[in-house]
């Protein structure tokens, strides 16, 4: 990492050990019978490996810090776009589908015998490859063991990855595993680490990310576009051997988050899917993203439930409150009470006499003579015996 100031701001970059630098260096010098013993392992794409690998440290630093620890993905403007094992199965050519890889407490092993007590180091395999050039079983052991400490598990320092090197004493088993996992977990966990160190303001002299972290910069160039690819390339799959290009200064590296397009899922090329890791890792994502859309879905109806009752809540509120009069209203109603008069029981049976509903229509003549009686009988009854008002109660619901 390195840190310079301009005025008040430091600018933060982040290191790693993701540099295979003996592994390249040995990949030049494998003959073909130790090329076709690990050609049979699920590590065979390190063959491929060269000396053009860099990695931008401002690309890991902008990574750390968009890292979100409980989705297990990067903050992108106002998302979330997920790292997942298929973008370890795409970048490195490793399984994710398999029997799940666990640490023995017993180490003792083969592999480990070969160094005789002394420490496992970068340098003291590399004296054992020279060593067993000739005896291809603890050559290939020893070998995926380096690429273990330089590309797949690399940490910081001279430390080595041993916690599945007791794996590498069955050769024929390694491809029941899922390698894939493995690794991506270890990047994860590392992440987190990083993230919390970066967030809390720790350790601003030594920032380290451990892992592979070549596999976040072909993250970058698969999600967002970041980077340019190889003009020629030699080979279709994995994706590291297509290495993007990373040349941009650390605040365009920030502008492209904020700018370029996002793609949520990884896709596959028709040469892609001529490998069988490559429709695993596609099946196992579409697994995936059948539970996230169900997932979302009853969120989705979850929250459409609760507004529709919050609505039928507001428009029971809302009756209820129009079935209260207001001041003005019962100043209306009393008006309108002083001129409002209700029939009596006395007065209907008088009223259905006068209208004489069980009695023949009279002729025309006699339609007004009964007309005018009516009239006077009510006026003279009104006179006699005025109506009386009614009680009228109103009801609060």
């Amino acid at each position: 990492m390195t840190s310079s100031k301009n005025g008040d701001e430091t600018e933060v970059q982040m290191r790693h050990s993701c540099i295979p630098v003996n592994l390249s260096s040995i990949n030049e010098k494998l003959t073909k019978t130790q090329h076709a013993h690990i050609e049979c392992t699920p590590f065979k794409w390190a063959m491929d490996i060269s000396k053009n690998f860099s990695i931008s440290s401002g690309l890991l630093w902008e990574l750390v810090s968009r890292w979100d620890i409980r989705s297990r993905g990067f903050r992108v403007r106002d998302r979330i776009v997920p790292f997942t094992p298929v973008d370890v199965s795409f970048a490195l050519g490793l399984s994710i589908v398999g029997k799940s890889l666990v640490v023995e407490e017993d180490q003792q092993c083969e592999t480990l015998d070969l160094f005789k007590g002394a420490d496992i180091t970068i340098n003291n395999i590399r004296k054992q490859l020279r060593y067993h050039k000739k005896k291809l079983v603890n050559f290939v052991r020893l070998y995926i063991l380096l690429a273990f400490a330089e590309f797949y598990f690399p940490k910081t320092g001279n430390k080595v990855f041993t916690e599945f090197v007791k794996q590498l004493d069955n050769l024929d088993s390694l491809d029941a595993h899922s390698w894939g996992i493995v690794v991506y977990n270890f990047v994860v966990s590392s992440l987190c680490e990083s993230s919390v160190v970066l967030k809390e303001g720790k350790n601003k002299a030594q920032r380290h990310l451990n892992g592979c972290a070549a596999i976040l910069q072909i993250w970058a160039f698969n999600h967002l576009s970041l980077g340019k690819a190889p003009t020629v390339s030699r080979f279709s799959f994995p994706r590291v051997l297509n290495w993007p290009v990373i040349s941009m200064q650390k605040k365009n590296i920030k502008k492209a988050f904020e700018k370029n397009m996002i793609i949520d899922r990884v896709v596959a090329t028709e040469e892609e899917l001529k490998y069988d890791i490559v429709n695993a890792a596609l099946f196992e994502q579409g697994q995936q993203f059948v539970d996230v859309i169900n997932y979302h879905r009853s969120v989705a109806e979850n929250k459409d439930f609760k507004e529709r009752i919050v609505v039928l809540e507001y428009e029971v509120r809302m009756m209820k409150e129009t079935r209260v009069n207001t001041p003005f209203e019962e100043e209306v109603v009393q008006d309108d009470r002083q001129h409002m008069n209700f029939i009596t029981e006395d007065e209907v049976g008088t009223l259905a006499g006068d209208v004489g509903h069980n009695t023949p229509f009279n002729d025309d003549a006699n339609v007004a003579e009964n007309q005018s009686k009516s009239k006077s009988n009510m006026a003279t009854r009104m006179r006699k015996k005025p109506r009386k008002h009614g009680k009228r109660t109103r009801l609060n619901l």
